[in-house]
């Protein structure tokens, strides 16, 4: 049995605005706070001993990969949320053109 799907175009444009200027929050973040814990670790403030260059070995591969992914998730959902203002469009469109189409092929049948 097939069902339907209502959607409030609206709506979604909203929340897919909202998704993509998160990302874009996400990335800031990224910018900001990261690009500081990324400055303040490199003085390496553990230290240089023995302790404290076990710890930078351990310490930087994970600082690097949690930036990485900070900043992959930013773009991420920023891209999600353009994408979903995009299908609302599209389908807004199709819908639209597909209305047209119905009335001008039953109008001449009239």
């Amino acid at each position: 049995m097939a069902e339907e799907l209502w959607l409030d175009p609206d709506r979604v444009l909203s929340g897919g605005r909202d998704l993509a200027a998160a990302g874009k929050h996400l990335t800031a973040e990224r910018s900001g706070a990261g690009g500081e814990l990324a400055a303040i670790s490199g003085q390496r403030p553990w230290g240089a001993d023995e302790i404290g260059q076990a710890f930078e070995n351990n310490y930087r591969p994970i600082e690097q990969q949690v930036l990485l992914a900070w900043e992959k998730l930013g773009l991420y959902v920023e891209g999600l949320g353009d994408a979903v203002v995009d299908t609302v469009r599209e389908a807004t469109e199709t819908d639209h053109h597909a209305a047209v189409q119905v009335e001008r092929t039953y109008r001449t049948r009239s």
